[in-house]
């Protein structure tokens, strides 16, 4: 039987302000630049899952239950919040690693997380995908 992706997109308005703590305020305003100030994104978070059909049903993924468990795991907790006070590093790239690991246990139940795309602009897309070094 043929392995099937199903893709899900969801959004997910947050806050954030990048910058490192080891950096002086002038030099993460020199790295970051205006983004080392308060502001917000309205990501744009594609979770892509692979599984079998199921004989019965027809579905590889139950889409109820991905919905489920995104909305219980990431978008409650974080939705309208300033990320920085969830996650150390909010850089579009950590964001995906972070938004992937803490995922990845509870979609396990349903299917196999194949990828995490984090849209944080029209210009910045980010992905992780399974099996990374």
């Amino acid at each position: 039987m043929n392995t099937i992706r199903l893709t899900r997109v969801y959004r997910l308005p947050a806050l954030h302000s990048l910058g490192s703590p080891d950096l002086s305020e002038e030099e993460n305003r020199t790295i970051f630049g205006s983004c080392s100030r308060l502001h917000g994104h309205d990501y744009r978070i594609e979770v892509t899952m692979a599984g079998v059909p199921d004989p019965r049903s027809g579905l590889a993924i139950h889409r109820d239950r991905l919905d489920e468990i995104i909305q219980r795991e990431l978008l409650e907790p974080l939705q309208g919040h300033n990320l920085n006070n969830f996650f150390q590093q909010t850089t579009g790239e950590a964001l995906a690693v972070a938004f992937f690991d803490r995922l990845e246990p509870h979609l396990s139940q349903i299917g196999t997380l194949v990828r995490i795309r984090v849209r944080e602009t029209p210009k910045n897309l980010f992905e992780v995908v399974a099996g990374r070094e």
